[in-house]
């Protein structure tokens, strides 16, 4: 509102009071009208986006019934965990195995003969040093030709391809010791020498060499198992693609005694994942009652009361739940087949019993009736979609009420101005009143005084 300057000086009102209330009248109708819509607006804009909400997590719980972990959910369990540890994925397929295992996968390690201490001098020139294929080469020259330096030398060289030096000292003397970091037959060891003094063949070592400097102190071997008595082989301790879909890794040899492997329907997955489900729906039941709901003691609606689009999806999700599936199995083509009911209040309910039942002996069945083409899951999440896509009803909705909130604030905004231009004209209006107020008072007040001085009949100036 625009603020005027003293008022009421020739009327003695209080004009700006006076201006304020006027206008405040004027728009008063106006403004409440336009808040009631907002606030209409606002709680249908927010029930929209609950409604959203609520399809969006049932979406979700109806689209892990079709992932992979579910519909192929496998779990592998080991009589003898400290010895074989495994693990299936989506390829697994159910079985029973025994698995010996032989051996652990070893890496290299080659150890040299007593020298007088980690200070002793070895030797100059170039060690080249190979594991699994790959060399690398470090220099030694009259700086750096100690026990110490040398291993220091391999450990630092940024060439490294996986092989570390280390020193024992012993009351004997010291020695290295040179290890590979990686398992497996082909990854053995083997360290030359070139140039320099000769001193550093006394650190080299050939594996097809009758004898060398270095002793080898450990082969690098594959690990060795037997699964139901076929011999297999793994380069590390894990054995990944013996048995389709499962992996299992030899943790300590097993002597000649075998380990039961058994791979099985991970029947608790898809339990849950089908509790979740139905939680996930009631859960849209319970927020459609509630914006839907009608209280006749104090008749307050809900906001979407009566609303067409929430009865269209809450019907097209239960016609589609209570629908078959045609290309599951006809004993199993609805959820109530399967033990998954819908109860005289609209929501899911399952019996455990008959699901764990038909699970026990259907397990497939269970899966294809949500993950077929034209299962539970793609009906489903297609009457969703309808609903909540980027062009579905929900966002046609949302864009349009969105559109009559802006409409609000912009006649909100024409009518403050309109006050505020009205506040002005009877401001100047009220103003301009009393300053003649005032100057009539002023005259008034004149005339009086000169009729007070104007000689009285009969008084003492008469003549």
């Amino acid at each position: 509102m625009v603020g005027i300057v003293s008022s009421g000086i020739g009327s003695g009102l209080d004009i700006q009071g006076l201006v304020q209330q006027l206008v405040a009248a004027e728009g008063q109708a106006t403004s409440q009208r336009l808040l009631v819509r907002e606030t209409r607006f606002q709680g249908e804009l927010s029930a929209l986006g609950s409604l959203r909400a609520a399809l969006d997590e049932f979406k979700t719980a109806a689209e892990r019934l079709s992932e992979a972990e579910i519909t192929a959910a496998r779990s592998a369990t080991s009589s003898d965990e400290e010895s074989v540890r495994v693990t299936t994925d989506t390829d697994a397929v159910p079985g029973e195995y025994e698995i010996e295992i032989v051996r652990r996968a070893t890496s290299a390690r080659l150890t040299s003969g007593v020298f007088a201490s980690q200070s002793a001098a070895i030797g100059t020139g170039t060690l080249t040093l190979t594991t699994g294929g790959e060399s690398f080469s470090v220099e030694i020259d009259g700086e750096n030709n100690t026990l110490a330096a040398i291993r220091d030398a391999i450990n630092n060289s940024e060439d490294n391809t996986g092989i570390e030096a280390s020193i024992i000292n012993a009351a004997s003397g010291s020695v290295i010791v040179f290890s590979g970091s990686e398992t497996g037959s082909d990854a053995a060891v083997s360290i030359s020498q070139s140039g320099g003094d000769g001193g550093l063949a006394a650190l080299t070592f050939d594996p097809a060499a009758g004898s060398n400097p270095l002793t080898l102190s450990q082969e690098a071997l594959d690990a060795q198992a037997r699964v139901n008595t076929l011999d297999v082989f793994s380069a590390t301790n894990t054995f990944d693609s013996v048995i389709d879909g499962v992996t299992f890794t030899a943790r300590a040899a097993t002597e000649g005694e075998t380990v039961r492997v058994s791979v099985t329907n991970d029947t608790d997955a898809v339990k849950g994942a089908l509790s979740t489900f139905t939680v996930a729906y009631n859960s849209f039941v319970d927020t459609v009652n509630q914006l839907a709901a009608f209280n006749p003691d104090t008749n307050e609606a809900g906001p979407l009361q009566g609303d067409a689009t929430l009865r269209s999806v809450t019907n097209l999700l239960r016609t589609e739940l209570s629908e078959n599936t045609a290309s599951a199995a006809a004993s199993l083509d609805t959820l109530t087949e399967i033990g998954i009911s819908l109860d005289e209040n609209g929501k899911l309910n399952i019996d455990d019993a008959r699901l764990d039942t038909i699970l026990a002996d259907n397990f497939r069945a269970v899966q294809n009736l949500f993950s077929a083409d034209d299962g539970y899951v793609s009906r489903l999440t297609g009457v969703i979609d309808s609903f909540t896509g980027s062009d579905g009803i929900l966002e046609t909705r949302t864009d349009g009420i969105q559109s009559s909130i802006d409409g609000i604030a912009l006649q909100n905004e024409a009518l403050n101005q309109r006050l505020v231009n009205l506040e002005t004209r009877l401001l100047r209006q009220f103003n301009g009143l009393d300053s003649l107020l005032a100057q009539l008072n002023n005259t008034s007040n004149f005339l009086a005084a000169q009729l007070s001085n104007l000689p009285t009949p009969g008084g003492n100036n008469a003549s």
